[in-house]
């Protein structure tokens, strides 16, 4: 053997054992994040928000009306985006603008129509969200069995995936129609802490569902006004 050739192999062998020591992906190897701690500061960094994006999408469609979303949030309240529904096996897409006390929706068809949010927000409550009190960050101080499981990409970002168990009086501010606990992941941005995504899996009739919950957009100047 050439004595460039051994060479070239000690270089690959080499090449080999550092990439099998960092795990292959870049990341350094060791413990994860505490489970608990990571879901404190991702409570403390989602309180203080004054905006957000939401998106909401389903898996083998699990029994709940709101079945898919886009949404902009506000702190106050205020929303604007698309939900998607489904009742009684029917399915549609409704643009809708919470402003103040009053709820504004356009189906695909026809004109926007005007409720009040009261009666509006029993199919959907956006101001729950970031409500301290009903939204995501008490979400992310009362699941149960928390349990870090990976750092893995959300978006391109670093992310720690935990498992939990979401309490139904939580999550339900978030995902109208659920009635129980469920077994689901919460995903933790490394670099800042904000929450980037929510999973639970729903049970029902013909199996399981699941629904799946995005973060995007934090503290976006959002503008939100009434449609005309």
């Amino acid at each position: 053997m050439s004595r460039r050739l051994v060479v070239l192999v000690q270089a690959l062998v080499a090449l080999v054992v550092v990439t099998a020591c960092d795990g292959g992906g870049g990341k350094p190897s060791g413990p994860l994040p505490d489970a608990g701690q990571t879901l404190q500061k991702a409570s403390q960094a989602m309180a203080g928000l004054k905006s957000v994006g939401l998106t909401l999408a389903t898996e083998d469609k699990p029994p709940i009306m709101v079945q898919g979303g886009d949404l902009k949030l506000l702190r106050n309240g205020d929303a604007e985006g698309t939900l998607r529904i489904e009742q009684a096996g029917q399915g549609t897409e409704m643009r809708v603008v919470a402003l103040g006390d009053t709820f504004y929706i356009k189906y695909v068809t026809g004109g926007w129509q005007r409720l009040p949010k009261a009666l509006a927000s029993r199919v959907y409550d956006p101001s729950a969200v970031l409500d301290p009190q009903r939204g995501i960050a008490r979400l992310l101080t009362s699941v149960q069995s928390p349990k870090s499981e990976a750092v893995e990409k959300v978006d391109g970002k670093d992310a720690v995936r935990v498992r939990v168990r979401l309490p139904q009086a939580a999550i339900g501010g978030l995902v109208p129609g659920i009635t129980s606990d469920l077994d689901g992941q919460v995903w933790v941005s490394t670099a800042d802490h904000r929450l980037v995504k929510v999973r639970g899996v729903i049970p029902g009739e013909g199996g399981k569902g699941a629904v799946t919950i995005g973060f995007t957009e934090f503290d976006a100047p959002y503008k939100i006004s009434a449609p005309k």
